[in-house]
């Protein structure tokens, strides 16, 4: 199955008053009259109670949902902005809703000069707008899953994956790669065709040749032949893959580049693929897709890959899971990627040895300076591609490097994740001192309108770590790393705002999720993300996003630790397919289930009010917080009326990469089984690699 993976429309980028909600709700003397909204949903039309009394909330399968908030991903640079989401903020005032979290990747950059003028007058208006509805509002912030706001102000302190030791020899001024035995695909131009038949030379294997792989002596890039894939979906069904496959020997931690000509007519859907496949143990090593249209003349795609560990990958060209049209392949070619992406920060150091490892060279003295000023910087600070030519490793005038003497050299490279995820190291001091001053910038910009209502901190889907060399907490584990990095950003929020709410997605924390022990490796990380919920303090509000078959596990994980929790639900779906009534019908029973979020990554928000009438159409309004409830902070009271306006838009859905060993793909960031649960308390490790 494909797993959901959450993208953003904008990289994203809570501490408030704790007595403000408790005052609003002390000081309203009558409640707010009630609005009535019709929205149509398919052949069914919703009445929504709107505007509910103040200090109360809806008991849903025995949960008092007193945080109903919307997720709503916004760029206030652009003025058409405003209206769209003063609009969509009337519209969920009106059906129910009492905060709004905002995603914006210049949230990062508040105070940095970067921005227009005209980003703080709109983002203070929207924020204005939002109070005056009553509604709790929050930036999200401390991005260390989809890190662009981070990396923004320093592309090197990306996590990165390590070339070790690649043997380099001196010609014409330059270092240039020597590797012993060079890395090749064997007949990956398909040149060397089958007397009879439609099965390649040289591969390994391929989908029914002849069936739904053929040899193409007519359509071509170059030379005399290609390979053409058809209907995948009608002729190998019902997995509707079409793939060619053959193993390369490769050295450990050495990084390529892939080149290959795609060209499309009539192409139906599927993942289209130029994937790596490290053996032993079985990890994906490239995990960006190709971004091939329905019908496109030939064009070249390229696509880089670390080695990590493994001495033999298995190299694919193809489809899975497609459905109709054509698809042609030609000219893949494999060459070393040099210096490409290349991070300089202290825990991505580059080293040049002689042969035998008895001489150190120094940049400056015998190579020039080593950087890659497109690392980083494609459009804007923080803008990675997928790849563009390597720069040169030049020997510097009176150089100790002879020419013709081999030499090896270490480094570290950046990857990308889906094309445009890029994720900071989680180890770097330099990252928590950004991360300081965009948590003070944002409670700056939000209480210019009173409006600040906490800060939701993005620690979600880390794909990349383990590989540097930045000292480590603990016990040097993924998972004692981000336990660290979630307390430590704690630490400097609370320094800030000792009451502010603090929020964060569950899945890095949650061991029946992403911090799940695992049998496959988790995308590029080097280990697991076991234990990490060891740093999160119980004053830390949960997203939850577990939907999975473990759902209850994970609640009742998070439940146990004393954190509240609001699921996020709806996730794109249509009206008929709404299924978080049952999410909460399951956790009947568990405590700290405080709230819902309209979580919406692509559809929008035209089904805001239907999904709200799904959620607490029925429910009776009860006082919240409870009689001696102990709650950090109360959602304050609706203290205006709205009307239904225009709505917004989104970013599609994303699909996790597959194994493409079997018909059916895994879910990488699926729901895992069981795992070792966390204790109660929050851990506080020694982290010398952090004093301030």
């Amino acid at each position: 199955m494909f797993a959901v993976s959450k993208r953003r429309q904008y990289p994203i980028s809570r501490r408030t008053d704790p007595g403000r909600g408790h005052r609003l709700a002390r000081g309203a003397t009558i409640a707010v009259a009630a609005v009535l909204v019709l929205v149509a949903a398919g052949s069914k039309r919703y009445a929504i109670r709107a505007q509910p009394p103040q200090g109360t909330a809806p008991r849903v399968e025995g949960h008092l949902l007193g945080y109903r908030w919307v997720y709503l991903q916004n760029n206030f640079q652009v003025i058409e902005n405003v209206a769209r989401v003063k609009a969509i903020l009337d519209r969920a005032a009106a059906a129910g809703f009492n905060g709004v979290i905002f995603p914006d990747g210049k949230l990062g950059r508040l105070e940095d000069g970067s921005l227009l003028p005209r980003y703080h007058t709109h983002l203070d208006e929207v924020l204005a707008h939002a109070r005056a509805l009553g509604m709790t509002a929050m930036p999200a912030t401390a991005d260390f899953g989809y890190s662009e706001s981070i990396l923004w102000h320093d592309p090197n302190l990306a996590a990165t994956l390590p070339v070790r030791a690649s043997r380099h020899v001196a010609r014409g001024g330059r270092l240039v790669p020597d590797d012993a035995v060079p890395v090749r695909i064997v007949n990956g131009d398909f040149e060397d065709v089958p007397d009879s038949g439609h099965a390649f030379p040289g591969w390994a294997w391929q989908d029914q040749p002849g069936v739904t792989s053929f040899v193409d002596r007519d359509v071509r890039h170059g030379g005399r032949a290609s390979i053409r894939m058809e209907a995948p979906g009608d002729t190998n069904p019902p997995a509707g893959n079409a793939r060619i496959q053959q193993a390369i020997a490769v050295e450990p931690f050495r990084h390529y580049h892939v080149s290959v000509w795609v060209r499309t007519e009539g192409f139906d859907g599927g993942d289209v693929r130029v994937l790596l496949l490290g053996q032993g143990p079985q990890r994906t090593l490239n995990w960006n897709s190709v971004p091939a249209a329905v019908t496109q003349d030939w064009t070249r795609f390229d696509v880089t890959f670390n080695t990590l560990t493994h001495d033999t990958v298995l190299f694919y060209l193809g489809v899975w899971g497609g459905r109709g049209g054509t698809i042609w392949w030609d000219d893949a070619r494999i060459e070393p990627a040099g210096l490409f992406s290349l991070a300089r920060r202290p825990g991505a150091p580059v080293r040049i040895t002689s042969d035998d490892g008895a001489t150190v060279y120094e940049e400056g003295r015998d190579v020039l300076p080593l950087a890659d000023p497109k690392s980083g910087n494609v459009r804007w600070p923080g803008d990675y591609d997928l790849w563009h030519v390597a720069p040169p490793i030049e020997l510097a005038p009176g150089s100790r490097i002879a020419d013709g003497e081999r030499v090896r050299i270490s480094w570290h490279h950046i990857p990308l994740i889906h094309g445009e995820q890029v994720t900071v190291a989680l180890n770097e001091p330099a990252v928590y001192d950004i991360v300081e001053t965009q948590l003070a910038s944002t409670r700056r910009a939000f209480e210019r309108s009173d409006a600040f209502g906490g800060w939701m901190l993005g620690f979600d889907e880390i794909r990349v770590h383990g590989w540097d060399e930045a000292p480590a907490p603990g016990d040097g584990s993924p998972g004692a790393a981000l336990a660290a990095s979630i307390g430590h950003v704690h630490d400097l929020a609370r320094a800030i705002d000792e009451h502010a709410p603090l929020w964060v997605w569950s899945d890095m924390f949650d061991p029946f999720h992403n911090a799940a022990e695992r049998e496959t490796p988790y995308y590029l990380v080097d280990g697991d993300w076991r234990g990490s919920a060891q740093g999160l303090d119980p004053r830390i509000g949960i997203l939850n996003w577990n939907r999975g078959a473990s759902r209850r596990d994970s609640a009742s994980f998070f439940g146990e630790r004393g954190h509240r929790q609001i699921l996020a639900g709806y996730y794109d779906a249509s009206p008929n397919r709404f299924a978080d009534r049952a999410w909460l019908a399951e956790l009947t029973g568990i405590p700290g289930i405080d709230g819902v979020m309209y979580t919406q990554w692509g559809s929008g928000f035209d089904r805001l009010e239907a999904w709200a009438e799904h959620v607490w159409g029925d429910a009776t309004w009860e006082p919240w917080p409870p009689e001696g409830a102990a709650t950090a902070t109360v959602p304050p009271a609706a203290t205006a009326t709205a009307t239904v306006a225009v709505t917004g838009t989104g970013t599609p859905v994303a699909t996790a990469p597959i194994a493409p060993t079997s018909a059916a793909p895994t879910a990488t960031d699926a729901m895992p089984g069981t795992a070792e649960p966390g204790g109660p308390t929050h851990t506080t490790l020694a982290l010398p690699w952090l004093a301030r």
